[in-house]
């Protein structure tokens, strides 16, 4: 992986200028993709891409919780849009997993929500 590269992508990705606030979520990135990579010695281009989008979308969900209660000039909350950058990023991410899918490990995750203060275990009670 092509650190330079990726930061360049990720300057591309994300229209912000890279600075040392970004190097932590960079670094992130480069290590979650190392991560799912078939082949750790994959040298595809592609893998820089990936890594760049995955920087972005880390970016653009801290980007967004700072930026979540927006309001208009009346004081009224506005409307949250579909089209949001972290929606744009969410998608770009996800065309480059399946760009990479035959190098990459599946990326397919089952999500399980649990209800606060329910033990899953006990079944019966008593």
């Amino acid at each position: 992986m092509d650190d330079t590269k990726v930061k360049n992508l990720f300057t591309l990705f994300s229209g912000e200028k890279y600075t040392q606030e970004h190097s932590p979520i960079v670094q992130l990135a480069i290590t979650e993709t190392q991560k799912i990579l078939r082949d750790p010695e994959t040298l595809d281009g592609r893998v820089d891409f990936l890594c760049a989008a995955a920087a972005n979308y880390r970016w653009q969900q801290i980007c967004s919780a700072h930026d979540r209660s927006e309001y208009t000039y009346a004081g009224e909350m506005s409307k949250v849009s579909n089209y949001s950058v972290l929606t744009f990023a969410e998608n770009l991410l996800r065309d480059y997993y399946n760009m990479c899918a035959d190098i990459i490990k599946p990326q397919n995750f089952v999500f399980m929500g649990f209800a606060a203060g329910e033990d899953l275990n006990d079944t019966h009670s008593q």
